[in-house]
């Protein structure tokens, strides 16, 4: 078994070279969860500097990956590697639409504009944003005006719907982002505090 530092990204986040944006978001997903500081069974096989070091590497993966630009660059330095990788692939069965835009994911990626939550407006904009989808079609889907959607994802307090409404809205979105619908809702709620929850 290769040593981590010698996988590829696409290795390190477990996918094909031909990975799709929203396949690399949920193997980070999966790779988040599975790293995550409160996981037992990781922490029995890996010293805590490893485990560091191993998110680290899947942080660094999923920013390449995801960022058209870089991902050309790493897979021209990777040209080789890369082409081996894509032969070993097995045969998949092709999924429909539906199923390749709606993948499940549990934890996304957080930054520093989100304050420690990751489905808070702006966690939700990024993830959004990182997929390629854009507000029209979320609107579009799930019946919720764009200028809704602005409110949620910018957490206008003062022009967000009423709470009943809120969590609905908020189910919608998840499930058109392929997100678990009621974290989402939850981490949502949490960070506006008791202001909506009167």
């Amino acid at each position: 078994m290769k040593r981590v530092e010698d996988q590829t990204y696409y290795e390190l986040l477990e996918v094909s070279p031909d990975a799709t944006p929203q396949e690399i978001q949920k193997a980070y997903e999966q790779a988040k969860e599975t790293f995550h500081q409160d996981s037992l069974a990781v922490y029995s096989l890996f010293s805590e500097s490893e485990v560091e070091k191993i998110r680290t590497l899947v942080d660094e993966a999923y920013r390449v990956l995801m960022d058209e630009t870089l991902r050309k660059e790493y897979d021209q330095s990777h040209l080789q590697v890369i082409a081996s990788q894509k032969r070993e692939k097995p045969l998949e069965v092709e999924l429909s639409v539906k199923e390749k835009k709606t993948p499940s994911l549990i934890f996304t990626e957080l930054s520093a504009d989100t304050s420690g939550g990751e489905y808070r407006g702006k966690g939700l904009k990024l993830i959004r944003e990182r997929m390629g989808i854009d507000l029209k079609s979320v609107s579009q889907e799930t019946k919720i005006s764009v200028q809704t959607l602005q409110y949620i994802e910018e957490e206008v307090i003062e022009k967000l719907p009423p709470l009943v409404y809120l969590k609905g809205f908020l189910k919608a979105y998840a499930q058109c982002l392929g997100l678990d619908p009621p974290k989402v809702v939850e981490e949502y709620l949490k960070a506006l505090g008791p202001i909506k929850k009167k």
